[in-house]
């Protein structure tokens, strides 16, 4: 494949890019290590030697962990995400002409399977843009993919702050988020993203929420909130990480 057709492929990036090269480099050292301290240790006193050897080994089987995680968070990002994100899109009903808000959208792989579904509706995808949280993220990076997925013009691309939206009351009629409510580090910020959620949804309008962290805490605001039949589901492992769904309608 030359470069020019590589570069005609969507991109969704690594999630939690830092932890998965952190993985890998500890790893990697770790392995090092073990394969190298029967050489090392050649020349030492036996007892010392042996004692050597037990901590090698030691940093072996742990070498091997932190590789393995690396491996199946990697693989969380490039196949596991996608197929949850399928399972999900494929269970909620579509009309075609929704007006649609992802929260969080990175490189927008969630926005791109909802505008796929849209006809005459609009998704919407917001974000701030943190390297940490995804590898090149970049409104750029999406909108690039939105074309190349070929729903470009179904989809718009800003930058806002999920605590505070710059969007009028009742505005959408479904609000997604994924992966992307935990990485609020305080109860007050997630909970004042909450109700962002709850104010620019429409009556009757959806609510659906990934995330691996704080689900019970997501349906638990809503109820408060008055939505209708929350509903938190069970730990799902599709995206390496146990990920729990929460949806919810507004009263109409």
């Amino acid at each position: 494949m030359s470069d020019a057709q590589r570069q005609e492929i969507p991109d969704y990036g690594i999630d939690a890019p830092d932890v998965v090269r952190r993985f890998l480099m500890i790893g990697t050292v770790a392995l090092v290590v073990n394969f190298a301290a029967p050489s090392l240790v050649a020349l030492l006193p036996v007892a010392t030697a042996e004692s050597a050897l037990g901590i090698a080994r030691s940093l072996g089987w742990m070498g091997w962990s932190f590789v393995a995680t690396a491996c199946v968070m990697l693989w969380g990002s490039k196949v596991g995400k996608f197929r949850l994100r399928d399972k999900l899109l494929a269970a909620m009903p579509w009309r075609g002409d929704e007006r649609v808000l992802d929260i969080g959208c990175g490189h927008g792989l969630m926005l791109a399977g909802i505008a796929q579904r849209l006809s005459s509706g609009r998704a919407i995808g917001i974000d701030i843009w943190r390297n940490e949280d995804q590898s090149r993220n970049s409104p750029e990076a999406t909108l690039r993919n939105m074309r190349l997925e070929g729903v470009g013009e179904r989809v718009e691309v800003r930058t806002a702050d999920a605590r505070e939206l710059p969007f009028d009351a009742a505005s959408f009629d479904v609000v997604v988020s994924s992966w992307a409510l935990h990485n609020m580090a305080s109860r007050e910020d997630r909970r004042r993203a909450l109700a962002e959620i709850v104010r620019v949804l429409r009556p009757g309008g959806r609510v659906c929420l990934v995330d691996i962290r704080h689900g019970p805490e997501y349906a638990a605001f809503l109820r408060d909130a008055g939505l209708p039949a929350v509903q938190l589901s069970a730990p799902n492992f599709l995206f390496v990480m146990p990920t729990r769904t929460v949806t919810a309608s507004k009263a109409g």
